[in-house]
């Protein structure tokens, strides 16, 4: 049975759950801590469920209650109230939803554990309304989703700093040598010596601006929203992103030694993957003491198992280890040993639940003193697999006698500008910032072999103007393709996949454009 403490302070919710746990009809519950009663789950499907009054308006806990009665089953589950307001107070929080009143930290859990329990079996049994097992089986994956997304929301935050740093860094070089280039650009006249430099200048520039698009890449990757597509996954790839984007924080804390041999593919989802060893490292990090980076150690091996049927991945720390009774709860949704407001316990039952729905599991081995170790095991790819995995070949477009014309479509005249200068030897390029205008160009007869347009445009969609060019011109339509700075949904993606030629992502460099431009042609 389940039992969610809603916004409970730490010292009361440690009461409540050694009240549950030391009674007969409480020993096996699963307890859920929510900090905070604006993250509940969508839908709560059976148990208890105890709400904190922290002694503010009336008219907020009676709104927290009324969430609370609308998210839940109600002859499924009782809401208690910890509270100590007045009986005419106590009746408004009654009508708002709740089953009962109790003054803070409550007593006899086992008792109304065991009248829920007999309710739920009488409902179970056919007394009452059946049990709603699709509904509730519909309810568990919406709620492991809404955990999902949480726990990847509170990863990014405390990554946010360090990929700040590591965005920073190469931004900085690049800043100052454009400025550099741009005065040596303003001499009637440079030197060889200068112009040597200046190749220097632009070539530091473009390694800078590749650092800032890696870390982006990896970032997009760890948040985006197609979760349901699954495909192989190269694992030294996905190590090397989470390391990335978490090397200025392990970095400050710890000496870092990776060991990644070469393996198979893994099926699975890349984004999820890396949320996973995300995890763990962050998880490997708060374990350690506060003492000298040189003294904390995080170790991060990929290999192979013995028989090659499988991945193993490794995270080990020297830091604080867990006593045996720690061990057993840490896949327990929201529990935590960290200070209240320092993270939701959301990480390792999330990291548990992807990895077991990938067909992997987590094993783990710790002792107090002595650092713990996370051992993700994980089957690799079957063998002749093929969807997912894009062959890509440069084409580099020949200059043509009677050159081929692109229509680009981007609210930015600086990406207009750049592309024009990219690839107008090749194309005769006409640009535009509105896609409303680019239908006024076709209606009056402009004529044009490919269509190049951004997704995210004000006024009118990518993807609207390309459901308006269905109609306008079917056939250009199927010469039409979109690119995108990375806001992307899964339904978008979709759309594209059906109705368009593809999808270019930005930045890019004039290779990478003209494969995909040359693509649109044919």
């Amino acid at each position: 049975m389940f039992v969610t403490l809603v916004a409970l302070p730490p010292e009361v919710s440690e009461e409540v759950e050694r009240g549950i746990l030391e009674s007969d009809a409480g020993r096996n519950c699963q307890i859920l801590r929510v900090p905070l009663a604006g993250i509940l789950p969508g839908a709560i499907s059976e148990g208890l469920i105890v709400l904190w009054d922290d002694g503010g308006p009336l008219s907020d806990l009676s709104a927290s209650c009324q969430r609370l009665n609308a998210l839940r089953r109600v002859p499924r589950t009782h809401l208690v109230v910890l509270t100590g307001r007045a009986p005419v107070e106590a009746d408004a929080l009654a009508a708002a939803g709740a089953d009962e009143c109790l003054t803070a930290p409550g007593a006899h859990w086992g008792v109304r554990l065991a009248s829920l329990r007999r309710r739920l079996s009488a409902l179970s049994n056919g007394d009452a309304m059946p049990t709603p097992s699709l509904l509730e089986a519909s309810d568990r994956a919406r709620l492991e989703s809404q955990w999902v997304l949480a726990d990847r929301m509170a990863s990014i935050g405390t990554l946010a700093a360090g990929v700040a740093h590591e965005i920073n860094n190469p931004l900085s070089y690049v800043s100052s040598n454009l400025s550099y280039l741009r005065e040596l650009l303003a001499q009637p006249e440079l030197s060889h010596e200068q112009l040597m430099e200046l190749r220097e200048v632009v070539a530091e520039a473009q390694e800078g601006a590749g650092r800032v698009s890696a870390i982006v890449r990896d970032l997009r990757t760890f948040s985006r929203a197609d979760e349901e597509l699954h495909g192989p996954v190269d694992m030294v790839h996905v190590v090397d992103g989470a390391l990335r984007l978490l090397r200025n924080q392990i970095g400050l804390v710890a000496r870092l030694t990776c060991t990644l041999e070469p393996v198979l593919p893994v099926h699975g989802n890349e984004g999820r993957l890396t949320q996973i060893v995300v995890n763990l490292l962050l998880n490997a990090l708060q374990a350690l003491p506060d003492r000298a980076p040189e003294e904390n150690r995080v170790r991060v091996s990929l290999r192979a198992s013995s028989s090659s049927r499988h991945v193993e991945l490794e995270v080990s720390d020297n830091g604080h280890g867990m006593a045996p009774d720690v061990q057993r709860r840490i896949f327990d949704p929201f529990f935590s040993t960290r200070p209240v407001g320092e993270g939701t316990g959301l990480g390792l039952s999330i990291s548990l639940t992807l990895v077991q729905a990938m067909g992997g599991r987590i094993e783990v081995s710790s002792a107090p003193g002595w650092g713990s170790t996370f051992r993700i095991v994980l089957p690799t790819q079957a063998a002749g697999w093929t969807d997912g995995v894009e062959q890509t070949q440069v084409v580099e477009p020949t200059p043509a006698r009677i050159r081929r014309r692109l229509l680009l479509i981007d609210d930015e005249p600086s990406v207009g500008n750049s592309v024009s200068r990219l690839v107008r030897d090749v194309y005769e390029i006409h640009v535009v910032q509105d896609a409303r205008e680019a239908l006024r160009l076709l209606s009056m007869g402009e004529r044009f072999d490919a269509i190049l347009c951004d997704v995210m445009m004000p006024g009118m969609s990518g993807l609207d103007f390309v459901v308006e060019l269905e109609r306008l011109a079917p056939d250009l339509a199927l010469r039409t393709g979109l690119m995108t700075g990375g806001a992307f949904t899964a339904q978008a993606r979709e759309f594209v996949g059906r109705r368009t030629r593809g999808l270019l992502e930005k930045p890019f460099e004039r290779e990478r454009l003209c494969t995909f431009v040359e693509h649109l042609f044919q």
